[in-house]
């Protein structure tokens, strides 16, 4: 049986933990100190003009935050992001990813400050964005998580995650699944294999003409 998309949301989330681990500013062994960015086609990656390399111990505390986030150690994940968060304040990367560890234990308030913290250091990562409008759906804040998608896109027009979870949240969420079609669609012009997208759509286009 096709998954709907409901029944992708953990499947997301999930994805999108680990797929932020380096998608934030911080690149071990070498910490990106300058938050000029600019976005790429499918996503946003900081472009600087100078960087600093790790201490030994707080890269070493780093990979062990990536470690523990892969494992769903949260407890130590958030430890060592919390660590890194002090110690490098200027980083987006370390807010995001304690953001991510704080949105799996639940601890939304939290989590949601720091994004907001990672956006103050790099406000052209659509990949933080995304990750604050999934936070915003899982709290029931469909209409902010709506504009948080959209001011990633405007960053990022083609980033698949953003795409794929804006049409989510409108057919799901916003009922409006006439609105989620241009998303799914604009999605699968980046990913055209994607055979459950694919399905969404069809099943939307017939409740259109039934």
């Amino acid at each position: 049986m096709a998954l709907q998309p409901q029944q992708l949301t953990k499947i997301t989330v999930m994805v999108g933990l680990i797929s932020m681990l380096y998608a934030c500013g911080t690149r071990a062994p070498t910490i990106h100190v300058n938050t000029e960015a600019s976005a790429t086609n499918n996503s946003s990656q900081s472009i600087t003009s100078e960087s600093t390399r790790l201490d030994p111990k707080i890269e070493h505390e780093f990979n062990l935050g990536l470690k523990a986030m892969v494992e769903r150690s949260y407890d130590e994940a958030e430890e060592a992001f919390s660590k890194m968060t002090q110690a490098y304040p200027n980083l987006s990367g370390p807010f995001a990813n304690l953001g991510a560890v704080l949105t799996a234990k639940k601890d939304y308030a939290n989590a949601e400050l720091a994004f907001k913290n990672a956006l103050q250091q790099n406000p052209k990562n659509a990949e933080i964005y995304n990750h604050l409008g999934l936070l915003y759906r899982q709290t029931s804040r469909f209409q902010k998580a709506l504009q948080t998608y959209k001011q990633g896109l405007m960053i990022a027009p083609k980033a698949t995650n953003l795409l794929r979870n804006t049409g989510i949240l409108l057919e799901l969420y916003l009922n409006s699944p006439s609105a989620a079609l241009e998303y799914y669609q604009r999605y699968l012009e980046q990913k055209p294999e994607d055979k459950q997208v694919q399905l969404w759509i069809s099943l939307i286009k017939q409740q259109a003409s039934s």
